[in-house]
């Protein structure tokens, strides 16, 4: 039965990857739930976006809420996601209202107890039939004295260790919890990653998986660059073959070799290789309000000046939305690349062959 219901709902979003239709909610929702953060890393995109003081209020979050149609999938953003004193209270608006069972949050993880606190709450309000998956996606970028230097913060990988622990003894209490780690690839950190990736693996068994991002848009620091494809496909080798036996028993597992495929696909050609499905699979909402089909593109409206769909339906969205299906524009952003490959039979097919393909040999 739980097989026939997973084929039912993949045949089902394959349909919607095809074409956007008015009124429909993207699937795949980016939400940045605030623009505060405490750390200054250098790698990131957002940052002229930090700490500002027109975040939407938790009665904003509500009505976006109630405007929107049934999702599944939330992915949290921010600034630092859980320093936001509401944070449980506007998960659960979209749990409540929106249907959503998967929850994804980057963190820096560097707020145990507020993180506990939250995730609890949200936890025990919640059966399995309600929320089947939390994860939180604890961010490093390397072993501990690089990252403290590139977060610009002498604790912080101390206090992502901390937080490692209090999610691993919660995990023992509700296993819908997991926990991963996402490290951004640059020109400087590669053997920072290299070295990191084993430790994790030695120092946090209840971890079940280490994502490989890379760099991307208008970071902070301006001298960081990509690494090469060389350098970045053999750590993604190295941190397989590390994880192998935690990876195993994880449905995200079987993409994961596809999606980074997919990366190094559009960095190789430099244009969209995966026919890409932003603002009909995938939305983003930021702090302020603002509405984007994804995160590389410039905002198509405010929620404070027009409602949800006057925006995702407008004139102005759908001119961006025939420019990314010319395939006006690329990224190896993850969370716009997934679906695209996921629920379209023919890039599935291609990704499948890709791998086998070039990693036939590994």
């Amino acid at each position: 039965m739980a097989l026939l219901k997973r084929i039912t709902r993949h045949l089902k979003m394959m349909a919607r990857s095809y074409s956007h239709r008015t009124q429909q909610t993207p699937p795949f929702l980016v939400i940045f739930i605030n623009s505060i953060c405490n750390l200054t890393c250098e790698h990131c995109f957002y940052w002229k976006n930090l700490n500002q003081r027109n975040d939407l209020s938790v009665k904003e979050f509500e009505k976006l809420s109630l405007e929107l149609g049934h999702f599944e999938h939330l992915n949290l953003s921010g600034g630092e996601p859980f320093i936001h004193k509401q944070f449980a209270e506007i998960v659960q608006f979209f749990i409540t209202n929106n249907g959503v069972k998967e929850v994804y949050v980057p963190t820096n993880a560097y707020f145990p107890e507020r993180t506990e606190t939250q995730l609890r709450q949200i936890l025990s309000t919640n059966s399995p039939e309600q929320l089947s998956l939390f994860v939180c996606e604890i961010s490093l970028d390397g072993t501990e004295d690089f990252h403290n230097e590139f977060r610009g913060n002498p604790k912080s990988f101390e206090k992502a260790m901390e937080t490692y622990d209090m999610l691993a003894r919660l995990q023992k209490e509700d296993p819908r919890l997991q926990i991963h780690c996402i490290s951004t690839a640059t020109d400087a950190n590669m053997k920072e990653i290299w070295a990191l990736t084993e430790y994790l693996y030695e120092r946090c068994p209840a971890m079940e998986h280490h994502n490989l991002a890379i760099i991307r848009g208008d970071r902070k620091n301006p001298s960081l660059q990509g690494p090469s494809l060389t350098q970045y496909e053999d750590l993604f080798q190295h941190i397989a073959k590390v994880w192998k036996p935690r990876e195993e028993q994880r449905y995200g597992s079987i993409v994961e070799p596809m999606l980074q495929w997919g990366k190094l696909k559009v960095i190789e050609e430099n244009k969209q290789s995966i026919k890409c499905t932003a603002g009909n699979m995938t939305g983003v909402v930021y702090a302020n309000g603002d509405v984007s089909l994804c995160e590389i593109h410039s905002p198509v409206g405010n929620l404070r000046d027009q409602s949800f769909f006057e925006i995702w339906d407008s004139a102005k969205a759908n001119k961006l939305r025939k420019e990314i299906k010319a395939k006006e524009c690329h990224c190896t952003t993850e969370v716009f690349l997934w679906p695209s490959i996921v629920y379209q039979p023919l890039e599935l097919i291609r990704a499948f062959f890709g791998i086998r393909k070039k990693w036939k040999k590994q």
